[in-house]
């Protein structure tokens, strides 16, 4: 239609029309273009930058494709946003994507062009200035790295301190340090790390400082590889504490220089096992001191072996000597490594279990360990010096009863021996009534139940009074042993052992052949002993696969206990007799 024929009214309507479409057209129809820049152009080699690529169109859900970047740069991390902007009735969409890079290289670097969709953008150069050197303190750098070692040489298996140090006259918002890793070595973190104040060349700067023990596994060149900084400042506009926390800040990335080191082998006049250490320490323990042997009772020895500048698995077994008819137990060792601020200690620790056998003097050899002094680079040795001990007779029953009574004096001993027998006897008696009293009643009270049930009045064949309890243990341990199970048999020695001295049963296979053998079961003793020691062998050494219960059960005496108990009989009903034989 004409415009020279429309109305007034119909003319503006058309120009509303007009407007209306123009404020709901999208901007992306109006221009399609891709722009790129740098946001701080030169840097030097050991900073990061980010690359900003902007359209001020939709891409359709495209991003731009990185991989034109990766042969200058390193893409460590990015990120997009979009605006939307209402402007004179036109709505505008811009998306912007950011890339945080880290050059691989000084010089003239490129970066494009980068396609989003049809869209490319231009080419754009960074240019690159070298870092300082890693150790130039003097450059006055607000960040750098220095690192170093001790000693300079090493043995193989030795302890080399590699210490890395973080120099910052700047506020980091956020930092990682990557791992120190070197191959053909083992580490371990030295303490904590330390933070320190130093002025280097009139300018102070905050130190942190973080120390490494490594141990190199082969002679030869190790190389110690360089550790990568990645940090985050503030930028240096910004005008408050809050803008430096929550702004994006700048990024830097520094890295220290790789060491190579020479691993000498071990000296020719180095004994075996190897043990480089900066000191070695060899110590003996007791219960008390001095050492109170007794024969046929069991005792703890323990040998420490600790070292400065070792691990704790690198330290070997100290090597016991034959005592004779001595009976020797090791237990497994404890092996500790700890870390302190300058080197490793380790500690092996073991417990041996030692049985005399006979009475009189046990002589214990010197004991031996040779390492090699890294300090003096000389051989060394760590000893135990020899010592005789005594050991005493086992004590009979009741003995150590008659020196309390003969050690009084000037009093009528055997008028005070009459008077605590008959107070003795007449505890007993009354004990025994009432014991007696209230197994009756509870007799009876069983018995009338099973009437009421229409049961016997016999007594039950499997109640639990304390000697149906041990019989039942004891065949726990003969099934144990037709199973030619050495665990199970020992748990189930012990728990027999348990039934027979509620009181103080014994803790261990040890303690339970010292009971054996001090006379509570006559001529059986022996081999029974001798049994339960072979099945405590079996269970510390390979035999155990090999181990069949046999001997153990054709020796398996009836009864065990102490004499007096085993011998108090039982008359029918269960009830204990009065008067014992």
């Amino acid at each position: 239609m004409d415009p020279a024929r429309m109305s007034p009214r119909m003319l503006l309507l058309a120009g509303a029309a007009i407007a209306v479409a123009a404020a709901f057209t999208p901007g992306e129809a109006l221009a399609r273009t891709l722009g790129a820049y740098f946001e701080r152009n030169p840097i030097r080699a050991d900073e990061t930058v980010r690359l900003i690529v902007e359209a001020d169109a939709g891409a359709g859900g495209a991003r731009p494709d990185v991989e034109p970047l990766r042969r200058d740069f390193e893409v460590l991390g990015q990120s997009s946003s979009t605006r939307i902007t209402l402007e004179n009735g036109r709505r505008s969409t811009r998306i912007r994507w950011i890339f945080e890079l880290a050059p691989r290289r000084s010089g003239q670097l490129t970066a494009g062009p980068l396609q989003v969709g049809a869209m490319t953008s231009p080419v754009i150069v960074l240019e690159v200035l070298p870092a300082p050197a890693a150790n130039d303190a003097s450059s006055a750098r607000d960040i750098f790295i220095e690192t170093d070692m001790e000693p300079e040489d090493v043995y193989v298996q030795s302890q080399l301190t590699y210490t890395i140090r973080i120099y910052r006259a700047v506020e980091f918002l956020e930092a990682a340090l990557s791992d120190f890793v070197p191959e053909g070595a083992v580490t371990h973190r030295l303490g904590k790390d330390a933070t320190y104040t130093k002025a280097v060349d009139g300018r102070r700067y905050r130190v942190i400082e973080r120390r490494f023990a490594v141990f190199p596994q082969a002679s030869g060149q190790l190389v110690l590889p360089a550790v990568q900084l990645d940090v985050r400042i503030a930028d240096a506009g910004a005008a408050s504490t809050m803008g430096r926390l929550f702004g994006e800040g700048r990024r830097v990335r520094l890295a220290s220089q790789p060491t190579e080191v020479t691993v000498k082998p071990r000296p020719p006049a180095a004994a075996t096992p190897w043990l480089p250490a900066r000191a070695v320490t060899l110590t003996e323990e007791w219960p008390e001191d001095p050492p109170r042997l007794v024969a046929g009772e069991p005792v703890t020895w323990t040998l420490r072996l600790g070292a400065t500048g070792l691990a704790g698995e690198q330290l070997p077994p100290v090597d016991l000597p034959d005592l004779g008819s001595v009976r020797v137990y090791p237990d497994q060792p404890s092996i500790v490594t700890r870390t302190g601020r300058d080197a490793v200690h380790g500690e092996r620790v073991q417990h041996i279990a030692m049985v005399p056998g006979t009475a009189g003097e046990l002589t214990l050899p010197e004991l031996r360990v040779q390492w090699w002094d890294v300090e003096a680079d000389a051989p060394r040795i760590a000893r135990i010096p020899a010592r005789t001990l005594a050991v005493a007779a086992a004590p009979t029953i009741g003995e150590a009863s008659r020196p309390a009574l003969a050690a009084v004096p000037e009093v009528d001993t055997a008028a005070l021996v009459a008077a605590e027998s008959d107070r003795r006897l007449w505890q007993g008696l009354s004990a025994a009534l009432a014991v007696a009293w209230l197994a009756t009643l509870g007799g009876l009270l069983r018995a009338r139940g099973r009437l009421r049930r229409g049961g016997s009045a016999s007594p039950d064949p499997v109640s639990s009074g304390p000697s149906r309890n041990t019989a039942a243990a004891r065949g726990h341990v003969l099934e144990a042993c037709r199973a030619a199970s050495p665990r199970a048999a020992r748990d189930a020695l012990l728990d027999w052992a348990g039934t027979a001295w509620p009181e103080s049963p014994p803790r261990d296979l040890v303690s339970f052949v010292a009971r054996v053998r001090n006379g509570s079961l006559a001529g059986e003793s022996e081999a029974f002993a001798e049994a339960i020691l072979a099945l405590d062998r079996a269970l510390w050494s390979a035999e155990a696969a090999g181990w069949t219960g046999e001997s153990l059960a054709a020796r398996l005496p009836r009864e065990i206990g102490p004499p007096a108990r085993r011998r108090t009989a039982t008359v029918p009903g269960g009830l204990p007799s009065l008067h014992p034989a």
